[in-house]
């Protein structure tokens, strides 16, 4: 009964820091495919009065331009050439100005999108620049909103299960001090003398990698459970269910052995 309250003591803030853990993944997963897909989706549409020199503009507020497509002419009079005749066709043709649709490598905050309407409109030679953004940037934004709050309660949860299963090994340190005293009398190491709450918490960690990998592999075949159907027509949810669990499994390790090295080490410095 004590052995199994022990381990829970150990699973319990585990699984909790990796559940936090995994929805923040999941959520910078959609984050990271909703931008590829705005970026690929959306451009800025600028008017000049010659030809652009496409080869000048590589870079907007630091973002790299993908490509720069021209809008033909020919296509913008074909919508509205059934309400002019053919000499007031010719001439639109003439005056019309030239409009170039500019696509970016990633989609940009509202303030990088202000800056790269600035610096176009430093071309003396474009006439007017339209940035299209308030439908995606609302959208886009709130999911870089919850992106931080669930990052924000993974850094919170991780501190508390740090400090958890630090207070544990010290609780089982106290409570087995006359034991380690005698083995260490003996010669044996304090890593020696601690053997049975590193065997705690390296199978606690094990066992809360196997409890949250179920979890996030059912989730990530019923996603429809969790997002309505209407996200999935925004944007693609995928799951990369090998290297999710791979992180999972280096962060249980790695807290519950970071845990353990430093509770040692300072019980050492304490008691040599």
């Amino acid at each position: 009964m004590k052995s199994l309250k022990n381990l829970f003591a150990f699973l319990i803030p585990l699984i909790a820091m990796l559940l936090t853990f995994s929805i923040y993944l999941l959520i910078g997963n959609i984050v990271d495919n909703y931008k590829k897909k705005i970026s690929n989706d959306y451009s800025i549409v600028i008017i000049t009065n010659t030809p652009l020199i496409k080869e000048n503009i590589d870079k907007l507020a630091g973002i790299q331009v993908s490509k720069i497509e021209t809008l033909k002419k020919d296509k913008i009079i074909k919508e509205i050439k059934s309400d002019l005749s053919k000499k007031s066709i010719e001439l639109l043709r003439r005056k019309l100005p030239y409009f170039y649709q500019i696509y970016l490598e990633v989609f940009p905050t509202t303030s990088e999108l202000k800056e790269i309407k600035s610096t176009l409109l430093q071309n003396k030679n474009i006439r007017k620049v339209e940035i299209f953004y308030k439908n995606h940037n609302q959208v886009y934004l709130l999911l870089v909103l919850l992106n931080t709050i669930s990052f924000i309660l993974f850094f919170i949860i991780t501190i508390f299960a740090i400090i958890i299963i630090a207070k544990q090994i010290k609780l089982w340190f106290h409570e087995h001090h006359t034991r380690i005293s005698i083995l260490r009398l003996h010669g044996a190491s304090v890593l020696y003398s601690s053997s049975s709450v590193l065997k705690y918490a390296i199978f606690s960690a094990f066992l809360a990698c196997i409890i949250v990998g179920s979890i996030l592999f059912y989730v990530s075949n019923n996603l429809g459970m969790l997002f309505p159907i209407e996200l999935h027509d925004i944007v693609n949810i995928e799951i990369d269910l090998k290297l999710e669990i791979m992180k999972i499994i280096l962060l249980s390790f790695g807290i519950s052995i970071f845990t353990i090295i430093g509770v040692l080490f300072k019980y050492k410095i304490n008691n040599d």
